[in-house]
């Protein structure tokens, strides 16, 4: 049985990371891996259900030193004092769990595989000179890096053009069954039709205060439609004090977080996401299984998951977005949902995990 430790930012924020990380661990071979999974930062907001054989590790914090210096100092300048607290050495495979932070814990000379969950255009400013060098550092350490999504990938080709040759694309997957059966559950909120579903953390790169403005212009057109936002986030009061300036606060609704959000989702009536970026969002996959339309800003995976306009609508201003959920609250439902159906069979868990199993031999037997 071959051990594999997982190293990821925080697995208990309750995002779509720590949800894709649970859904691989739980699903991977269990007479083949003996699996741990390690955190840097400890959220409190939400206990991931794991089997009985995954190991969950206590959180990293700092170490004490005579220079008294923090754990984000270590981890970027002396990441080892923390590797050799924390990441024991006899792992035959250590997955770093995004970019930045877990690759800078990977130890050296070992064999690992650095996943990669978003684009990194923002490692290639200028102002990213140091972030950039680090990173680049820490993939010379990879045998593998592993990129989720088209845009993923043409942006570590970009910023990381060194590394090109140990690069993989591996689209993520949905377990289709687990999600309609999550869905036919008693729902907690019964939502008003049409329903606008805003699922994702409430945070700036996931840019829920322009879902507000989009919605503003989209309520002047149709005084029945209501807004639900499906997350919690340091940006809940700012959201919360534009819905009055906008005197929206009828229609629009803060639901929080929910432990099973898909009761709700298979309400909806669109699913939006408006972020600056993404890796490939779960939630679209979600709203693909239930038969869901996406509105999507040019993210991640968005255009590939949007189906050539089948499944949804990729859009690059407010204007487009409000004639696209326009367009969806009309549309043919039932054709909706029959495309939907047969497109998420792409990403259908059982072939997901084929994959990755795959990519872990062949790293481990190298």
């Amino acid at each position: 049985m071959k051990k594999i430790l997982f190293i990821i930012w925080s697995y208990t924020y309750g995002g779509g990371a720590e949800a894709l990380l649970t859904m691989i661990v739980n699903n991977l071979n269990p007479k083949k891996y003996d699996i741990s999974i390690i955190e840097y930062k400890h959220a409190d907001v939400k206990v991931e259900k794991v089997n009985d054989n995954i190991h969950v590790l206590p959180s990293i914090e700092k170490i004490d030193t005579p220079e008294g210096t923090s754990k984000g100092y270590q981890v970027y300048h002396t990441p080892e004092i923390l590797i050799d607290r924390y990441i024991k050495a006899d792992y035959d495979l250590y997955i770093s769990f995004n970019y930045q932070i877990p690759t800078f814990l990977l130890p050296k000379d070992t064999k690992n595989i650095a996943w990669i969950h978003g684009d990194v255009y923002d490692l290639g400013i200028p102002e990213a000179q140091r972030e950039w060098r680090l990173q680049d550092e820490a993939f010379d350490k990879v045998k593998k890096i592993v990129a989720i999504s088209d845009n993923t990938m043409r942006s570590l080709e970009k910023v990381f053009p060194r590394h090109k040759e140990k690069m993989v694309k591996i689209y993520n997957g949905i377990d289709i069954e687990k999600v309609r059966r999550q869905s036919a559950e008693i729902p907690s909120v019964i939502l008003q039709r049409p329903a606008i579903l805003y699922s994702g953390r409430l945070d700036i790169n996931k840019n829920p205060e322009r879902m507000l403005e989009v919605f503003s212009l989209l309520y002047k057109k149709d005084k029945n439609v209501h807004l639900y936002y499906l997350g919690k986030g340091e940006l809940e009061n700012r959201i919360r004090k534009r819905i009055v300036e906008l005197e929206i606060q009828k229609n629009v609704h803060l639901l929080g977080y929910h432990d099973n959000p898909f009761p709700i989702v298979r309400q909806s009536d669109i699913v939006c996401l408006l972020s600056h970026s993404e890796g490939f969002s779960v939630s679209l996959l979600e709203a693909l299984a239930l038969g869901k339309p996406i509105v999507s800003t040019r993210v991640g995976a968005a255009e590939t998951v949007v189906n050539h306009g089948m499944c949804g609508e990729v859009i690059d201003t407010n204007e487009e977005a409000v004639e696209a959920i326009l367009h969806y609250i009309d549309a043919d439902k039932g054709k909706i949902k029959k495309n939907c159906d047969v497109f998420v069979q792409r990403f259908e868990l059982k072939y997901y995990i084929q994959q990755i199993e795959n990519l872990i031999d062949k790293v481990i037997e190298a």
